[in-house]
């Protein structure tokens, strides 16, 4: 058990400018989103109008078919979207509430598993729409690296 602080956020709605990574959850597992990630931080200093140096934002959308694909996103909160960078995308990101959890360590997936469980646990209802799951990343985190550390974030439905 990683015994998670989790509570219930609200984030609000914004623009983002960043990356995209589409791949299957074994090449992520085997270290292509951490090359990604690194690849990322190379050229995210491109970005204008960030809103939050501090934060690099990462964005998991699950593919509507069955191929097992997922796109994750790295972004930069930014106040406007203008001049993206060449190789980049803007997107607009919708407010949700979330279940979060800051978490430190190698083993992200049981800490996604233990804060799934204090959804359920507690009567909560996750958000089945296009995001998958939030991650907050300090933008000091050097991920071919250090030990991964990060705010999980899922998303809820909330009448």
């Amino acid at each position: 058990m990683c015994s998670l602080e989790i509570q219930i956020v609200q984030k609000h709605a914004f623009n983002a400018v960043g990356s995209k990574w589409t791949g299957t959850f074994e090449q992520a597992a085997n270290g292509e989103i951490k090359r990604f990630f690194h690849q990322f931080k190379q050229k995210m200093g491109k970005i204008r109008h960030c809103t939050d140096p501090s934060v690099v934002i990462g964005l998991s959308y699950h593919s509507q078919d069955d191929e097992g694909l997922f796109s994750f996103y790295l972004v930069r909160e930014v106040a406007y979207i203008e001049a993206v960078p060449e190789g980049m995308t803007a997107l607009t990101v919708p407010s949700y509430t979330f279940a979060a959890a800051k978490y430190k360590g190698e083993d992200v997936q049981k800490a996604y598993a233990e804060l799934y469980k204090w959804i359920r646990k507690n009567g909560y209802t996750v958000f089945q729409g296009q995001l998958e799951h939030r991650e907050d990343y300090p933008t000091s985190y050097e991920p071919l690296i250090d030990e991964p550390e990060l705010t999980l974030y899922i998303p809820l439905y909330i009448e």
